[in-house]
């Protein structure tokens, strides 16, 4: 049976009202628009804290109501083009630590998706990278899309999406992100190459020995299993193949990702979670790093209904949502 296509009616977009910001946003607006969505912006001011409790430095300053009120006028100076364009939304401005302050309100608007940038200005330049951007993500109740900086880059035609690239792993959270993958390229005409990177393989023999045909048999044989898994895959997110490419890849599951989203121009790259194998070395430490900080696109990480589901139970007042 063909699941659902993915639901999404409420997007928490946390921002630090950059310039860089001010692009994602524009891509918040998109798929927004996309879903029919509501839209909630979050500004997060940097609260005293006590030292080692964040990577935040304590800044006083910015709790006095003049400062407060600068956030507010800076707010709505950076929401004129979701007025204009006339989107659903809410503002939230929190005080405290930012990553918490985030979660908190992911799981209390429940949002069904973040969206958020990965570089920015003080405080939040230094927010999303390393082991701040992982544990985040990780315990985010919902999917996330982070999109990285590069000097100098602009989105011509942000939330456009023609080429996703979409990670597995074979695992329930690589369906999740399939399942999502598969909605977009509906609601954008796209097209979807779907991934398997075989990491316990030899990408190839060394020159300096003789060929070994047990080592090229047992490749061989490891990408024909891998490629009809990522058939049955298809088959069984949405009951049809005809723009969904399959590819199977043989080396170091970050770095094939980023090789393929660069030779196929991938508008999106869509990976799960949590998972076995590539995938759960893919969310933890460098290999997060690597692609969210170095794909030249933004990254979508998919959450299962079932983590958010024990995430809201585990958290007593929090609200509960059926989605994607």
């Amino acid at each position: 049976m063909t699941p659902n296509p993915v639901q999404i009616e409420r997007i928490l977009f946390p921002t630090d009202f950059s310039p860089f910001s001010s692009q994602a946003l524009r891509h918040a607006l998109a798929l927004t628009r996309k879903f029919d969505a509501r839209l909630k912006v979050l500004h997060v001011i940097p609260q005293m804290i006590q030292p080692g409790d964040s990577i935040y430095a304590a800044a006083p300053w910015l709790l006095t109501p003049e400062a407060r009120q600068r956030t507010e006028d800076e707010m709505r100076l950076f929401l004129v083009p979701v007025r204009e364009a006339r989107i659903d939304h809410e503002i939230e401005i929190s005080e405290g630590d930012p990553w918490r302050e985030i979660l908190a309100s992911a799981e209390q608007t429940p949002a069904d998706l973040v969206v958020m940038g990965t570089h920015g200005r003080s405080g939040l330049e230094r927010l999303f990278l390393g082991s701040v951007a992982e544990k985040l993500i990780r315990r985010l109740p919902c999917s996330v899309l982070t999109l990285s900086h590069e000097e100098g880059r602009t989105w011509e035609t942000p939330g456009l999406v023609t080429r996703i690239l979409c990670a597995t792993d074979f695992s329930a959270t690589s369906s999740e992100a399939l399942h999502f993958a598969l909605t977009l390229a509906e609601k954008n005409d796209a097209e979807v190459t779907l991934l398997h990177v075989i990491e316990n393989v030899p990408e190839s023999e060394d020159p300096r020995f003789p060929a070994n045909p047990a080592l090229s048999m047992l490749r061989e044989e490891s990408e024909r299993l891998a490629l009809e898994r990522l058939q049955e895959a298809i088959r069984e997110a949405d009951g049809k193949t005809g723009r969904v490419v399959t590819r199977v890849a043989v080396g170091r599951a970050y770095q094939e990702i980023l090789k393929l989203a660069a030779l196929e121009q991938a508008d999106l790259i869509v990976v799960g979670a949590q998972g076995h194998g590539p995938i759960e070395h893919l969310l933890s430490g460098s290999n997060a790093q690597h692609v969210i900080r170095r794909a030249t696109c933004p990254v979508l990480t998919a959450r299962p209904l079932q983590f958010r589901e024990d995430s809201q139970k585990a958290r007593p007042g929090s609200l509960a949502l059926a989605v994607p």
